[in-house]
């Protein structure tokens, strides 16, 4: 079965996450309401028609270069341009487009073209930012969707199959399931920090997978959630453990959802200070090479 790379591209909030999700049809991508809740391009594997399709779901590249982990971050969206056979470019209803036209010329050097997708339809029904989105990308077209209702996605798969008929894609050498890659585990682990928590700790945090064993009907997961400073630790543990006995349950559930298998998983949480700008630790997360 021959393989297509699909890359959605976009800043942080448009909803990329949500979109791979719907692709999937499960809960495989962290989904978040807060500002730059994906932090590593991880990668999902489906069967469309008689296509294998690599989805890369990128950090929103809109973050600020303050330490580190934000500059791999950005970096981390803007490699997968080149190796991509299709890109899309995800937005929203707003009323400037300032950052999606300098990712529209960054794509544009590489000589690939791409698919706007304007998200989050169903709060713009008057089309009061569509004249704007036009005019400032200089494209004539768009679609239009909106996927927590589920809004246009037959025009969606449309454009999707035009533009594979345009793609010469590889053959796929490796049976290795991409799906559920150790990266992927730990950000849906994070997920469940990330949505149960306020203030700056989901930013101060992070999670790495200590051992991770399969057996014949569950998975054996444990792993270390990472925090900055000691206060930190005492929020994510909670009262008497409340907090991270919340925080397994909820993570625990979607591992089961997504792996289909029972999940065994254990939490530990670890102070590594200044870990954001320390390159051993984003390399073992996975946020480097």
């Amino acid at each position: 079965m021959k393989t297509i790379k699909l890359l959605i591209i976009g800043k942080s909030n448009v909803g990329k996450s949500s979109l791979i999700n719907h692709l999937l049809k499960n809960h495989s991508a962290l989904v978040s309401n807060k500002l730059h809740a994906t932090r590593i391009a991880s990668t999902y594997r489906f069967n469309y028609k008689n296509f294998n399709i690599e989805i890369i779901d990128t950090p929103g590249a809109s973050v600020t270069n303050n330490n580190l982990l934000s500059q791999a971050m950005k970096s981390n969206s803007m490699k997968y341009i080149t190796s991509a056979n299709i890109i899309i470019l995800l937005t929203q209803p707003q009323s400037k487009y300032d950052y999606e036209m300098k990712i529209i010329d960054q794509i544009r050097e590489s000589g690939k073209s791409f698919i706007i997708v304007v998200n989050k339809i169903d709060l713009d029904l008057n089309k009061r930012f569509e004249k704007e989105l036009l005019s400032s990308l200089s494209i004539k077209q768009a679609i239009y969707i909106s996927v927590t209702e589920s809004i246009n996605f037959a025009s969606f798969y449309m454009l999707l199959d035009k533009h594979i008929d345009t793609v010469t894609a590889s053959y796929q050498s490796s049976d290795k399931d991409l799906s559920y890659s150790r990266s992927n585990i730990q950000e849906l682990i994070r997920e469940a920090i990330v949505n149960r928590t306020n203030e700056e700790l989901p930013y101060e945090s992070a999670v790495l997978i200590n051992d991770y064993k399969e057996q014949n009907n569950s998975i054996v997961i444990k792993a270390d959630i990472i925090v900055s400073k000691e206060n930190h630790k005492k929020i994510i543990i909670g009262k008497k453990g409340s907090m991270i006995k919340n925080i397994g349950i909820k993570a625990r559930k979607v591992l089961e959802d997504s792996l289909v298998k029972k999940v065994h998983l254990s939490l530990f949480v670890v102070v590594k200070s200044n870990w954001k700008n320390n390159p051993n630790i984003l390399k073992d997360l996975g946020y480097i090479d």
